[in-house]
């Protein structure tokens, strides 16, 4: 049993060692632990200031590539969309400046815009849409049984005006005069933003969401026979897209290349071309480039992800020929 002398000599022995403690750190420990504490110290503060230093470096060289690829733009991709009308589809939340800059460099490559939409979080989502479904069969009754399936073909056909993926061919010539309906029932719901007027194109550059919400799963709908559960909403509408279009590009920033859209649709190598590095000065360049060269079949994925095929993709023999002239 431990008796009261134990607890007393255990009392004793820690102020001892609190003393000495004491005595050593105002007296001979003083000046070294002091001198090695400050020189951490400044140390730290050095290494601060260095990495400002360095990440201002950083950022005013970013400015000044993003000033000479703003100012090269033209002669990259002057004539690489002559007379062609490009749709723009954008995220809920893509950022404007980004949209914006694509938009100028389609008509620095001799294009225009034909449509300016954005999607919302409920574009094609089956939640609270049994009306929205009813208003669109009332308008192309022909649409796929299945209604998630539905509803992604109504957009594409009144995006690009085609029906292919209707398998009577009289169902789908019906279907294609229907496309501004379906255009206008999308935008009267609120499923899209616009402010431009209902103009079918086979040319798009989608912009993915800057903070990558498009690529969220979600599960498809009960009556779906073929879908994968691990498929996106998007991502299907991205490959309907694809198969009546000429071409379609999908562009985001480094975050989509790394857990976005993009990413996504390069993992499923997917049929349409990809961009990462949207946010710099050269992401909206390869994006027309790519755009570009997919209306001649060559689709890619480029940028500046590990994942990337390449930076930009080659001058299409359209740009060359404009060169030429």
């Amino acid at each position: 049993m431990i008796d009261f002398r134990y607890h007393l000599v255990s009392l004793v022995s820690v102020f001892l060692a609190l003393a000495v403690g004491i005595v050593l750190g105002a007296g001979p420990l003083k000046e070294p632990i002091g001198e090695s504490l400050q020189s951490q110290v400044d140390a730290l503060r050095s290494d601060r200031d260095n990495l400002r230093s360095n990440l201002d470096a950083a950022k005013g060289n970013i400015d000044k590539q993003n000033e000479f690829v703003t100012a090269a733009a033209p002669e990259l991709i002057k004539g690489a969309l002559k007379d062609q009308a490009v749709s723009i589809i954008a995220g809920p939340e893509a950022d404007p400046e980004q949209v914006e800059e694509v938009s100028n460099r389609v008509k620095e490559a001799d294009g225009t815009i034909a449509g300016d939409v954005s999607f919302v979080p409920n574009t094609l989502s089956l939640e609270n849409s049994a009306d929205f479904l009813e208003q669109l069969r009332t308008i192309v009754p022909a649409l796929p049984q299945d209604d998630s399936t539905a509803i992604r073909a109504a957009l594409v056909i009144a995006l690009t005006g085609n029906a292919s993926m209707l398998e009577d061919a009289d169902d789908s010539k019906a279907a294609e005069k229907k496309s501004p309906k379906l255009y206008d029932a999308f935008v009267e719901a609120d499923r899209l933003r616009t402010d431009t007027d209902h103009k079918t194109t086979s040319l798009f550059i989608v912009i993915d969401d800057e903070n990558s919400t498009l690529a969220e799963e979600t599960e498809p709908s009960p009556e779906a026979s073929d879908d994968k559960a691990t498929r996106t909403l998007v991502t299907d509408f991205v490959t309907a897209l694809t198969a009546e279009a000429a071409s379609v590009v999908v562009a985001g920033d480094a975050g989509s290349a790394q857990n976005g859209l993009v990413n996504v649709l390069r993992t499923e190598k997917s049929r349409a071309s990809t961009v990462d590095g949207l946010g710099l000065g050269a992401g909206p360049v390869i994006a027309v480039r790519a755009l570009a060269a997919g209306e001649e079949g060559k689709h890619g994925h480029f940028g500046f992800a590990e994942d990337a095929e390449g930076i930009l993709p080659a001058k299409t023999s359209e740009t060359k020929k404009g060169d030429a002239q």
